[in-house]
């Protein structure tokens, strides 16, 4: 798996509340939420179903994988329908034009939709992303077709993409972020309001590890005299490790906020 094809669609959905004082309302460090969550699969395919064929089982495998990292907090997810689009005029996906026709044809309301396709273009800013999520945050988006839309590249899919995906989706920025709130130090001194708002993730430059987990070039921080450690096993990193990877406790809090509020409208 090549995490660094990643790429998230981030909708900034606002927030009503300081980045600190969102990071404090998280629930328990101990909740077991006991929630299952249910998904749709929309498989696009050309008209042989010849080019990265995608059947049930494999989706179902990757989910029971996918349901050991939600385990934590209580949480798993559903296959309720599994669905081939022969002879899709729209195998390949550009953002921004395909997504919210398919959607509209396919969407099923109030359940997490997953659409595979052959290829995702998007230019902003990686031309070859794995998939696609809107972003969650503590307010319900308004009831859109692209609401509960994630879009997945077939050849790259597997559980920890869609984790990934998932972790948007419930609220969680990639562990690099920038862009939104500023880059966080490397001493974790700014963590609950720079970066990806969660302080138990290191800071992350945005490197590059080999199989090993190490990186290729240790990066100093001159802001904080420190190097850093980033997050290399981390689901929401870009790393491509050998390492199992997770969600740390405080993602999972901050995911756990968010399925009880912005998506709390889910079956």
């Amino acid at each position: 798996m090549n995490k660094f094809k990643l790429l998230t669609f981030i909708t900034l959905i606002g927030f009503v509340s300081s980045n600190a004082q969102y990071n404090q309302e998280f629930g328990s460090t101990d909740e077991c939420y006991g929630k299952t969550f249910s998904l749709v699969a929309w498989v696009l395919t050309d008209t042989a179903n010849s080019y990265d064929p995608l059947t049930e089982s494999q989706i179902l495998s990757e989910i029971e994988t996918l349901n050991n990292k939600f385990s934590e907090i209580c949480v798993d997810f559903k296959l309720c329908q599994f669905k081939v689009l022969p002879n899709h005029r729209q195998d390949k996906i550009i953002k921004g034009i395909h997504d919210e026709e398919i959607a509209a044809l396919y969407r099923k309301k109030n359940v997490i939709n997953l659409y595979f396709a052959k290829e995702i273009e998007n230019d902003d800013p990686d031309p070859g992303p794995c998939g696609y999520a809107p972003m969650g945050s503590i307010t319900t988006p308004a009831d859109t077709n692209l609401r509960d839309a994630i879009f997945l590249q077939k050849d790259c899919f597997d559980s920890d993409i869609l984790a990934h995906e998932l972790g948007h989706y419930f609220g969680l920025y990639n562990t690099f972020e920038t862009s939104s709130f500023g880059p966080e130090s490397a001493d974790g001194s700014n963590c609950s309001t720079t970066g990806d708002l969660v302080c138990d993730t290191k800071a992350d430059p945005k490197g590059s590890a080999d199989s090993e987990c190490h990186l290729s070039l240790a990066k100093f921080d001159d802001s904080s005299g420190v190097y850093f450690e980033p997050p290399v096993c981390n689901i929401m990193s870009s790393y491509n490790p050998s390492c199992d990877q997770f969600f740390t406790r405080g993602q999972m809090n901050r995911m756990l906020m968010i399925m009880k509020t912005g998506r709390s409208y889910l079956w």
